[in-house]
Parts: C-alpha cells; structure tokens; sequence
C-alpha cells in the first residue's frame, strides 16, 4: 500500500513530523511519502490550469498515487494549521472529482493540552468530509501532554502513546480493507 503522511507543522521540532517518523517506522511492508507543504503556493483559482506551479502538480500527484492518507497535526487557535488547509484546498479540486474523492484518510492529532487536539480533529473530519473522502471512522487517536511523550532527539518514547498508534494503524489498514 502506498500511504501519503500529510503534516501539519514543520518546524524544527515539530511533533507532527516526529509521529510521522514514528508511524512510518510501523509501516515497512508499505510505500510512503510525506511532502514538505510549506513550498504550496496558497491556493488560488488563478493559478489552476496552465499555471498551476510544479510544485502544485507533484503534490496532486502524490495524492493520486496514494491509497489512503494519514494526517498528523497539531492544534493551531482551536482548529488546523494554514498550511495543512491549504494543501487540502489544492486536493480539493475540482470539487466532487479531486484526487481526495473516495480516499481514505485518517486523523492524529496533538497538543500540550489535555484535550490532544479534539478541536483540530473535529475540524479536519469536517474539511475532508467536504472533499468526499472516506474518514475511517473510529475511536479517536489525540496525544495530550505532547511534549513529556518524546525524548531531546524527538523519538516517540511514551509506551502507551506507541500501543495506541500502532493499534490505530491497524485498524486503519483494516479499513482501507
């Protein structure tokens, strides 16, 4: 299976990233990709078409080639980073027929706060909804208390952090069936 690891941060010590490492340790036996969104242009009409940058086309491509997608982001302001919307924008297109239309997608969220990202997770489920994705609908996967998970080198150290990503992932392959 090809899986296409969607962040939504990418700072130096971005959590997101690390569970993403983390989680594509758990996939060996699958191909996988995870694009660097910060070099999207924001999405505008105006560049769709013939103008559409490179950039744009070799991330709709990945989207294509990927069997499901799994996202990983933070909690910005109660809701999702800018820079994972706009990637999903750019998916978006053209409505009812994009590259997200059927695909399976499947949320991990994360914060320092106790709620894990609940709010960021509610709004991605409501954004890729819109694009007709199919949500692997299941019991929620939100790390809270972040920062005390993962040790100076950002490894995923936290054993029922681990357990619960790996369960996840499994019944995530289980969905996609």
């Amino acid at each position: 299976m090809n899986f296409l690891l969607l962040s939504g941060s990418f700072h130096r010590r971005s959590y997101s990233q690390a569970l993403l490492r983390f989680i594509a340790e758990q996939l060996p036996e699958h191909q996988h990709v995870s694009p660097d969104l910060l070099h999207l242009p924001f999405y505008s009409e105006d560049l769709a078409g013939e103008q559409r940058p490179q950039v744009v086309s070799d991330f709709l491509q990945q989207v294509s080639a990927a069997d499901a997608l799994i996202v990983c982001s933070p909690e910005y302001n109660h809701s999702i980073p800018a820079v994972l919307k706009n990637a999903i924008d750019w998916a978006s297109r053209p409505a009812f027929k994009s590259p997200l239309k059927d695909k399976p997608v499947t949320f991990i969220t994360q914060a320092n706060s106790p709620v894990g990202g609940a709010r960021a997770q509610a709004h991605l489920k409501l954004v890729f909804d819109s694009t007709l994705s199919r949500i692997h609908m299941c019991h929620e996967m939100m790390i809270a208390g972040v920062e005390q998970k993962f040790d100076e080198h950002l490894s995923l150290v936290d054993e029922p952090s681990q357990v619960r990503i790996k369960r996840h992932l499994a019944d995530f392959i289980q969905f996609i069936g």
